[in-house]
C-alpha cells in the first residue's frame, strides 16, 4: 500500500493485489455504498491522516477508483465540493477487468493456532482432503500461527476449526500483511503439512 498526498483536497491511495485480497474486496466494489466499504475506507482514510496529514472527517469525499494491471486498485480521495460528471471508463479497466479480479474475489479465512502442533494437525487435515487453494502462514509475537486461507467452499474446511479459532473480521488480513512475518506463502498448507511426513 502507498499513500501519496497530491494537494491539500487530493489523496492518492495505491493499493496492491495484496492488499486487496486482504480486504477481501475488488476494485468495482470501492464504489458500493455499504457498512463494510466505509468501513474499509474509512481505515484507509484513517492512516492517511497519520501519515499525510489529509483530513476528511468534515468535508463531503469523492471517490475514483480504477483497477491496476497488477491486480491492485488507484483510489483518488477528493475532499470538499467537486465536480462529479460522469467520466468514460478507461481502456485498461475494460482490457483487465475479466482477468484481475479472480484472485480477489475468492474469499480469504484466518485461522490463529496456539503452537505448531495445532497449525500442522489442521494442515495435516487439509491435505489429507487434497485442499489445492492458496495459503500462507505467519508467525505472531505470542509464539502462535495464523493460516491464511482461500475458502473453496468445501466443508472440509470446517474441520480445522477444531485445531485453532477462526478470527471473525474482515480487515484482520490486512493487519497480518502489515504487522505479521510471513514465514511460508501461496502453498503453505501443502510444504508445512509434508515437513513432518
Amino acid at each position: 500500500m502507498d499513500i501519496v498526498l497530491l494537494n491539500e483536497n487530493k489523496l492518492k491511495i495505491i493499493l496492491t493485489n495484496e492488499d486487496m485480497e486482504a480486504f477481501d474486496i475488488t476494485c468495482e466494489e470501492m464504489d458500493a455504498d455499504n457498512t463494510g466499504m466505509r468501513r474499509i475506507l474509512w481505515h484507509l482514510l484513517d492512516k492517511a491522516k497519520h501519515l499525510t496529514g489529509f483530513d476528511a472527517a468534515s468535508d463531503k469525499i469523492v471517490v475514483k477508483a480504477h483497477p491496476d494491471k497488477t491486480g491492485g486498485c488507484l483510489m483518488y480521495i477528493t475532499k470538499g465540493e467537486v465536480n462529479v460528471s460522469p467520466q468514460p471508463a478507461q481502456t485498461y479497466e475494460k482490457k483487465y477487468k475479466s482477468k484481475l479480479y479472480t484472485a480477489a474475489k475468492k474469499k480469504r479465512l484466518v485461522f490463529y493456532f496456539e503452537n505448531s502442533e495445532a497449525l500442522l494437525m489442521a494442515c495435516k487435515q487439509l491435505n489429507a482432503f487434497d485442499y489445492s487453494g492458496k495459503s500462507d502462514i505467519f508467525s505472531a509475537d505470542n509464539g502462535g500461527y495464523y493460516l491464511y486461507i482461500e475458502d473453496s467452499k468445501e466443508q472440509f474446511l470446517e474441520r480445522i476449526g477444531e485445531y485453532g479459532a477462526f478470527i471473525n473480521n474482515p480487515l484482520f488480513g490486512f493487519y497480518l500483511f502489515e504487522h505479521a512475518t510471513k514465514i511460508i506463502e501461496d502453498e503453505a498448507v501443502k510444504i508445512f503439512a509434508n515437513i513432518f511426513v
